[in-house]
């Protein structure tokens, strides 16, 4: 690819993440009045979304959903694939279900069905396990309708989660998603 080539894809990249931006600005909520705190004990519902990069991520989330159904907690969990042909790996399961860069409007927009009924879904608990910032990432934490939010700390993200965990740059999704159990965990022996 040229120079001039390079040059006009970056110009298009930066109008779409500007037009995302903007379009997640216009779309924030303006209050969410089931917003609350819960415990991992009173959760009758959790909701997780991830970036589906490797089996191990599939794996990962399979085991969180017997982790939280043997406690009797409904898990619904979303997946994004950056791609257009699911992962032979990645087997959909009735409340495991995947969108693609297909599903995606020209500025980064979740237009799948699954991403909808996610989001509308009024989980107690939402958990992003993303590790890195995206538009559709930051839609779908944003929009959900669940009480309660849980995702990484950083810059902006105090108007999505209601809790946030600092990580470092290196830090694996596996050793993430323990953090994040284990403050689920505390939370139940403080309130």
């Amino acid at each position: 690819m040229n120079q001039s080539k390079k040059l006009n894809v970056n110009i298009i990249n930066q109008i779409r993440t500007k037009a995302g931006d903007i379009y997640l600005k216009k779309s924030q909520p303006a209050s969410r009045p089931n917003r609350r705190m819960i415990a991992l004990s009173e959760a009758k519902t959790i909701g997780v979304f991830y970036n589906l990069e490797s089996e191990d991520d599939y794996k990962l989330i399979c085991d969180w959903q017997k982790i939280f159904q043997e406690k009797q907690i409904q898990v619904k969990a979303l997946g994004f694939f950056n791609g257009n042909i699911k992962p032979i790996y990645a087997i959909e399961k009735l409340s495991l279900d995947f969108y693609f860069t297909k599903d995606l409007n020209w500025f980064g927009k979740p237009t799948s069905n699954y991403v909808r009924d996610f989001i509308n879904f009024d989980f107690d608990i939402f958990i992003d396990f993303s590790l890195k910032d995206s538009f559709q990432n930051l839609y779908v934490s944003q929009m959900s309708k669940a009480k309660f939010k849980v995702g990484r700390d950083e810059t902006g993200h105090a108007k999505i989660y209601d809790f946030m965990l600092k990580i470092d740059a290196g830090t694996s999704v596996s050793e993430y998603s323990n953090f994040i159990l284990h403050y689920l965990q505390m939370f139940n022996n403080q309130l």
